[in-house]
């Protein structure tokens, strides 16, 4: 009679190559929900929503375009905030945008904002998304050819305002120089190396119909007090010049 023999109970089978490759994407991607929440300071997953790529990025990537900032001498707290205006530039390091800032326009970063002030505009941060051939170069080349001053007073107007090269030529740079060369017969090297914010004001809005109030009554006024000022103090300023002018005719 033959004797029966137990066999131990098979083991668990070891895991397949298909299920271990998955267990190490979800690993490393928990690794880089932990780095955009922890260290960037950011809800990963509107992020993920509005930019995919983010799925796929390995974080060396990401952390490449922090490290990128930061070395250009923005705060971790500026990097995160223009991550999270510009998702993209986390998987696609702003590296030609910040060289061009660096060096054609001199406009290193640390400049975009005084120390210890407040953070990053967002126009600013807005400028390391644009192309450099396509935006960033032609707005240099346009306002120092319009305004005929040499590239160190251009790049100093730049660095006060640096939203400039964020403003459309045809939209917005084109008619605003115009009309201060044309309508209010004012020069722009001038105006712009004094007031170089002057592009930030709507044409339409502020600027035509303030002028057109100055002209009507013959009064003079700077061009950042003519578009700084509020409503109640514009009107108050042109009847104290308009009781003045009245007075002298006595």
């Amino acid at each position: 009679m033959l004797a029966h023999t137990r066999l131990p109970p098979p083991g668990p089978s070891p895991p397949s190559s298909a299920a271990a490759a998955a267990a190490c994407r979800a690993f490393e991607f928990r690794r880089k929900l932990h780095f955009l929440s922890a260290e960037l300071h950011l809800d990963p997953f509107p992020l993920l929503t509005t930019h995919p790529a983010l799925r796929s990025a390995p974080l060396p990537l990401l952390r490449d375009s922090l490290g990128l900032l930061t070395s250009h001498g923005l705060s971790a707290g500026d990097a995160s905030r223009v991550f999270s205006a510009f998702p993209s530039l986390l998987t696609s390091p702003p590296i030609e945008p910040l060289r061009f800032l660096s060096a054609d326009a001199p406009l290193p970063p640390p400049l975009l904002r005084a120390a210890g002030g407040p953070p990053l505009p967002l126009a600013a941060a807005l400028l390391l998304a644009f192309s450099v051939e396509r935006t960033l170069l032609p707005k240099l080349l346009f306002l120092r050819d319009a305004t005929g001053l040499p590239d160190p007073a251009v790049c100093a107007i730049l660095r006060r305002a640096p939203a400039i090269l964020s403003y459309g030529i045809e939209t917005n740079l084109t008619p605003k120089l115009r009309f201060l060369t044309e309508r209010m017969g004012r020069d722009p090297a001038t105006e712009l190396a004094e007031f170089p914010h002057y592009f930030a004001f709507s044409l339409e809005g502020r600027i035509r119909p303030r002028h057109e109030a100055l002209r009507e009554r013959d009064i003079e006024m700077s061009l950042k007090d003519m578009l700084t000022i509020n409503d109640d103090e514009f009107r108050e300023r042109l009847l104290d010049a308009t009781l003045s002018d009245h007075k002298a005719r006595l």
